[in-house]
């Protein structure tokens, strides 16, 4: 069934009120791991000129004899002044993050950890660099490209949109796959962001035209979410999701997912990591869960099951366009979205269905 089909059959449902409490967590927990993320970024960064006054505080002039000739400066000054012109240095954009990390490498391998993440989030090029640096391989391979916030007016915006960095050291040719993603990932974030705005504006004016007042729309905003998350990734896969997310009167959630061969330069399908019985397996298992979800609690409605199995089609079998990504144990996780197989509350629903089959893949894949 198609997501729009769904929507309207769940419009005639009466959600269970139990269930609001399901919605809000869901939305909380995206807000949390927002912020988590912003705290561990704020860390990183505290430690890192943390490490920079203790490396100050070491260097000072040496001395050379117990006594000090009267002409020379009181060391608490000229400590000061080392200080003051460090900070004008790294002010003046004298130091460039890669600088500052082949320093640190030599110092302290925990040091090369926090400058690699503070880089890896804020410079394009700094990850470019890293990506060729022999050993790395594909440890710079997804970082934050745009990352903007914007809390006014009528709007509360967050926005991480990813960028998938990869370097083929063999050849040293660009991987047009992972172009191909990133082109549409910000056709994505940006497309969405102006479909949601437009939405809030056109409704902000219905508002008013039906006579509500500045008063009543007082602090009403529109949240709109742009975020990603890396599922699962090795030396030959990347599994990447990404989440678009607004919400105000009703709250609405959209996922794409890119699962990469980094080896051959292609997108995984799901023959690729289930092998060719691979719809017979999924069907099998994605019936069975929602059996054994239903019999376990009541709140869940699957469309063509149940009770619900007169309402409308439901879930019929997966096939090519069936999304899924790769969790970060190697399952295999199959990924439906809000109103095509389950009533809006039921929001995205999710199978895992088995782990992938790694055999072959890659370089040395076999044909099946």
């Amino acid at each position: 069934m198609r997501p729009e089909d769904g929507k309207k059959v769940y419009d005639q449902i009466e959600i269970p009120k139990e269930l609001e409490l399901t919605v809000r967590r869901s939305v909380e927990e995206a807000a949390r791991r927002r912020e988590a993320r912003r705290k561990e970024e704020a860390e990183n960064s505290a430690e890192r000129d943390r490490r920079e006054e203790k490396d100050l505080e070491k260097r000072g002039p040496e001395r050379t004899g117990l006594e000090m000739e009267s002409t020379e400066k009181d060391p608490l000054t000229e400590k000061q002044e080392e200080k003051q012109g460090r900070q004008r240095q790294r002010k003046n954009g004298a130091r460039s993050p890669i600088y500052r990390l082949l320093r640190r490498t030599a110092a302290a391998a925990a040091g090369v950890l926090i400058a690699f993440t503070v880089g890896l989030n804020t410079n394009q090029a700094f990850a470019e660099n890293m990506s060729r640096v022999p050993g790395l391989g594909f440890l710079a391979s997804v970082l934050t490209v745009r990352s903007y916030h914007e809390s006014e007016g009528d709007y509360n915006i967050h926005a991480e949109v990813p960028g998938i960095m990869q370097s083929q050291e063999e050849t040293g040719n660009r991987s047009l796959q992972a172009d191909k993603v990133n082109e549409e990932i910000e056709r994505i974030a940006d497309s969405y962001m102006a479909e949601a705005k437009a939405e809030f504006e056109e409704y902000k004016e219905a508002f008013f035209a039906a006579g509500g007042t500045e008063e009543e729309w007082n602090n009403r905003q529109m949240n709109i979410s742009i975020d990603y998350e890396v599922k699962y990734q090795d030396e030959a896969v990347l599994s990447l999701e990404l989440t678009a997310f607004k919400g105000w009167i009703n709250a609405s959630e959209e996922r794409h997912y890119y699962n990469l061969d980094l080896s051959e330069d292609r997108e995984l399908t799901l023959q690729d990591v289930l092998g060719s019985g691979y719809v017979e397996l999924c069907n099998k298992e994605v019936v069975r869960q929602i059996e054994e979800r239903m019999a376990a609690d009541e709140n869940q409605i699957f469309f063509g099951f149940g009770r619900a199995g007169d309402m409308a089609e439901g879930f019929t079998t997966v096939d090519e366009n069936t999304d899924f990504y790769i969790s970060g144990t190697g399952e295999v996780v199959l990924v439906f979205p809000e109103y095509s197989i389950a009533p809006g509350y039921m929001g995205t629903t999710e199978f895992t269905v088995g782990p992938m089959v790694k055999d072959g893949m890659g370089g040395d894949r076999k044909e099946k």
